[in-house]
């Protein structure tokens, strides 16, 4: 790992992490993405990184370039594989769209993003539509709920092995509960932190993507050179003055007792119907699966620790050809 100076390391950790999903950067990418493993004083500039690129012959061994994208020798398909899977990302996020317009008449929500390979738009064909919900404190079980009912009237609840372009409720927290370093399952979390990096709101209130952004302002330790990228106008959801007096006159409503009792009655129901497995490993505590009134969090299949343990392999084996 010495054999290489810290830019060259950074760089070539950006592109084998991306490289396990089959996505090649251009060096913009490379640049807002530089991941320095937490090491202080790990911000270089756009121009430093241009030229380490060209001239570093220990880049070289595991690097190449075409068409504007940078990414592991021997892999130059995945340049087609990242333009294919933009083109699907149209279809996805059009869909998303049409939920999160519908969604955002609930009350309680302050944030609707999409998260997952689809939020820089690598979602394959065959994948789901992941969004991360923030809620108002004391109303996560009501708005999980609500939108649980909105999706399946829609259509879009996912059964079983059959997830495509299904809409996937799997993570909401409150507005009180915003730092996810609770939920990092080693010191580093590479997934975590490009999770959180490649978030992208389609609908907020009050800017609350910032607000959430700066509760999790660890993550950029790892990556200095981050800048906050939101979803382009196409796909971003805004309020109407239909949409917040109808937002304010349920807030109002539910926000008193009735939305207490309505809360309470809201977690009775899913704590019924929700199977005896996710209970479990919540209660394991492996940080997969959260159950609380403060945070839902149902990754049953989490492979954070999987991307972890391939990442470093990886890099391991690349680094030993040195």
């Amino acid at each position: 790992m010495f054999n290489l100076n810290y830019l060259e390391l950074f760089i070539l950790n950006t592109i084998i992490y991306f490289d396990l999903f089959d996505y090649s950067l251009n060096l913009n990418e490379i640049y807002t993405n530089l991941f320095t493993g937490g090491m202080e004083g790990g911000s270089f500039a756009l121009a430093e990184i241009e030229d380490c690129l060209a001239t570093s012959s220990k880049l070289k061994k595991f690097i190449t370039t075409k068409r504007g994208f940078y990414f592991l020798r021997k892999k130059e398909e995945i340049i087609e594989t990242r333009l294919s899977r933009y083109a699907l990302a149209e279809k996805k996020l059009k869909i998303a769209k049409r939920v999160i317009k519908i969604l955002k008449y609930l009350p309680f929500i302050k944030l609707m993003a999409i998260c997952n390979s689809l939020s820089y738009r690598n979602a394959n064909q065959e994948s789901d539509i992941d969004l991360f919900i923030i809620t108002s404190k004391n109303r996560i079980w009501l708005v999980r709920l609500f939108s649980i009912l909105v999706i399946a009237v829609m259509g879009l609840r996912p059964p079983k092995n059959k997830v495509k372009d299904k809409i996937c409720l799997s993570f909401f927290t409150t507005e009180e509960n915003l730092d996810l370093s609770q939920v990092k399952i080693t010191a580093e979390d590479i997934y975590l932190v490009f999770w959180l990096a490649t978030l992208r709101p389609i609908y907020e209130r009050d800017n609350f993507y910032e607000k959430f952004i700066e509760a999790n302002s660890w993550f950029k330790k790892y990556l200095p050179n981050w800048q906050s990228l939101k979803m382009g106008y196409r796909f971003r959801v805004e309020d109407n003055k239909f949409s917040c007096f109808v937002w304010q006159v349920r807030e109002f409503i539910f926000g008193g007792f009735l939305g207490n009792w309505l809360e309470s009655f809201c977690k009775k129901i899913q704590m019924k119907f929700m199977s005896q497995k996710k209970k479990d490993q919540a209660i394991v505590g492996d940080k997969h699966v959260i159950i609380s009134d403060t945070m839902l969090k149902f990754h049953e299949n989490d492979r954070r620790l999987e991307y972890q343990d391939k990442f470093e392999k990886k890099r391991t084996s690349l680094l030993e050809n040195l």
